[in-house]
């Protein structure tokens, strides 16, 4: 009796799954750049590099079925893990949008022939400058010149097969550092029949030396990386390309998160469910790892402690139950829209990681 009710109770989890816009799975931690910005380089004598078990993903699967799409990236770098390729294939045999972020250096002709048989949805890459002086200075680890090449094979490739997929997503880090090259990122991106351009701000500040570098943070020229910005999107916009980016400014009074936390979730290396990347188990491992200290990143000139926010793990329980938790239910209705909260309740409710967040004040 006991193995049918647990066999109906999965069956039930299956049907009733919730209905989400997308899922996040880090499927590795594991990362073959030092980028001068990222936790895993930040904090590289405490970072524990794993991958996700191959049987942990499948176990997570069933309970994806009203998931419009699956993002296959964490802290990682996603082709590095060694069952990256069947677990897109798993994927999208369920029928689902499949995609993830790259830093490139691992393009070779091989792995770009399986991404395009695969049918790989989005293929994003991560670039910190339109020349590789720039680039290269702060994604160090990587090679402008080589990411760009691989880009263009994979262009090519596409052209000579008539394919649509995968379709490139460039993906830039603003700093003040780095700004004045975005203008060059439109012409990039046409080379190489690339689709959306995302340009997005230094959210999480583990180095103080980082803190200037915050465009968010030169708020004396926010006007003018606001108008730089709109006009980068007006110049995509005549190429047919999408440009998205997050403001300059940020709003001290927002009360909603950037992220859809409310219809969406990051599933980390181990199986811990979280509301973001910047909640997940990955950044505050193990205490032997850290050395009995605590990680702390910076928000507005001020240290906090990097805070686990976990409302279970698909190791125990299904997604299904987890989703319909009442203190998860509870926390995303803090941002969902549709739910009216009064700004003194979502603040006082609010997790302090949260409250503390530079993506709820919109950067």
């Amino acid at each position: 009796m006991n193995n049918m009710m647990r066999w109906l109770r999965r069956q039930l989890d299956e049907i009733f799954c919730p209905t989400l816009d997308w899922v996040q799975i880090e499927v590795t931690t594991h990362c073959n750049a030092s980028c001068i910005y990222c936790p895993h380089t930040v904090m590289k004598d405490r970072w524990a590099n794993m991958h996700m078990p191959l049987e942990l993903f499948c176990k997570l699967t069933p309970f994806l079925r009203n998931t419009k799409m699956i993002y296959l990236q964490g802290w990682g770098e996603p082709l590095l893990c060694e069952d990256i390729f069947r677990m897109i294939r798993i994927c999208k045999d369920q029928g689902k949008v499949v995609g993830f972020t790259t830093n490139g250096m691992l393009l070779t002709e091989e792995t770009i022939l399986k991404l395009i048989d695969l049918e790989v949805d989005i293929l994003g890459v991560s670039l910190a400058g339109t020349t590789a002086t720039t680039h290269n200075k702060i994604r160090k680890g990587t090679d402008f010149d080589t990411v760009i090449s691989s880009l263009k094979l994979l262009h090519r490739i596409k052209l000579e097969n008539r394919r649509e997929r995968p379709a490139v997503h460039l993906a830039y880090l603003m700093l003040k550092l780095n700004f004045h090259e975005l203008n060059g990122i439109v012409s990039l991106a046409k080379g190489m029949g690339a689709k959306q351009i995302v340009a997005g701000n230094l959210n999480l500040i583990l180095n103080p030396k980082l803190c200037t570098e915050a465009i968010f943070n030169d708020r004396e020229h926010a006007e003018q990386y606001r108008a730089t910005l709109e006009k980068i999107k007006d110049r995509a916009a005549n190429e047919n390309i999408i440009f998205h980016y997050h403001g300059p400014n940020l709003n001290d009074k927002s009360m909603r998160c950037s992220e859809n936390v409310h219809c969406a979730c990051v599933i980390n290396v181990e199986g811990e469910i979280s509301p973001c990347v910047f909640t997940t188990q990955t950044l505050c491992k193990d205490p032997e790892l850290s050395k009995g200290q605590s990680t702390h990143y910076i928000f507005e000139g001020q240290l906090f402690p990097l805070e686990v926010l976990s409302f279970g793990n698909i190791r125990d329980e299904s997604l299904t139950r987890i989703w319909k938790k009442r203190d998860y239910t509870g926390f995303r209705d803090l941002f969902d829209p549709e739910v009216v909260v009064k700004t003194e309740q979502i603040m006082s409710e609010m997790p302090r990681c949260c409250v503390k967040c530079y993506k709820r004040l919109g950067a």
